[in-house]
């Protein structure tokens, strides 16, 4: 083998890495800079503000309070008034877009190409205090008995393979049984 052979070879081996590295670099950037547009987002904002009225105001500042005023909110908010539910100022629905926040958060501080020293330095501890109230009140809603929080919506009935259906339904089959046998939490 030549020399010119053995650089080829190598250059080759270079650019196969690199068509392949660019394009998962891209995608991780973009999902970063997704989430650094929806930290700025008055979505973002709003829910922010609820969980910390919450916590502050209903719990004054007690975790041991959460499980029990969260429930006391989710009746008052979700039971009590359905159809009638305003998403913005919805404690539950301002929890959810949070906890999904911070699950892609995770995802790109546990990938390489963002990395958990370049989230640091884009979130502060604020962010961790936050999380830690996310944590208790999914505490809360994973311990409820009563099926209030949390409602077990499966049944005995089986979905046939999606070339049974048509439209649609033929997507939601797909995924179905893509998902019917994960985990109940995303992680």
């Amino acid at each position: 083998m030549e020399i010119s052979d053995f650089v080829s070879s190598i250059l080759t081996i270079i650019g196969i890495i690199i068509a392949i590295w660019i394009p998962h670099k891209i995608k991780w950037e973009q999902l970063y800079s997704s989430l650094l547009g929806e930290y700025r987002s008055l979505d973002y904002a709003i829910a922010l503000q609820g969980v910390i009225e919450f916590f502050t105001t209903e719990c004054k500042n007690d975790v041991n309070q959460i499980e029990a005023k969260y429930k006391a909110h989710f009746i008052n908010e979700i039971t009590n008034r359905k159809g009638d539910i305003n998403k913005e100022n919805c404690l539950h629905f301002q929890r959810r877009l949070l906890s999904q926040f911070f699950w892609q958060l995770n995802l790109c501080a546990n990938s390489f190409s963002i990395g958990k020293k370049r989230v640091s330095k884009d979130f502060t501890s604020s962010e961790a205090k936050l999380i830690k109230i996310l944590i208790f009140i999914g505490e809360a809603i994973d311990s409820d008995e009563t099926g209030l929080l949390y409602k077990d919506i499966s049944s005995d009935e089986r979905v046939r393979k999606s070339e049974h259906y048509k439209g649609q339904n033929k997507s939601l089959a797909k995924i179905y049984h893509v998902l019917e046998k994960s985990r109940r939490f995303i992680g």
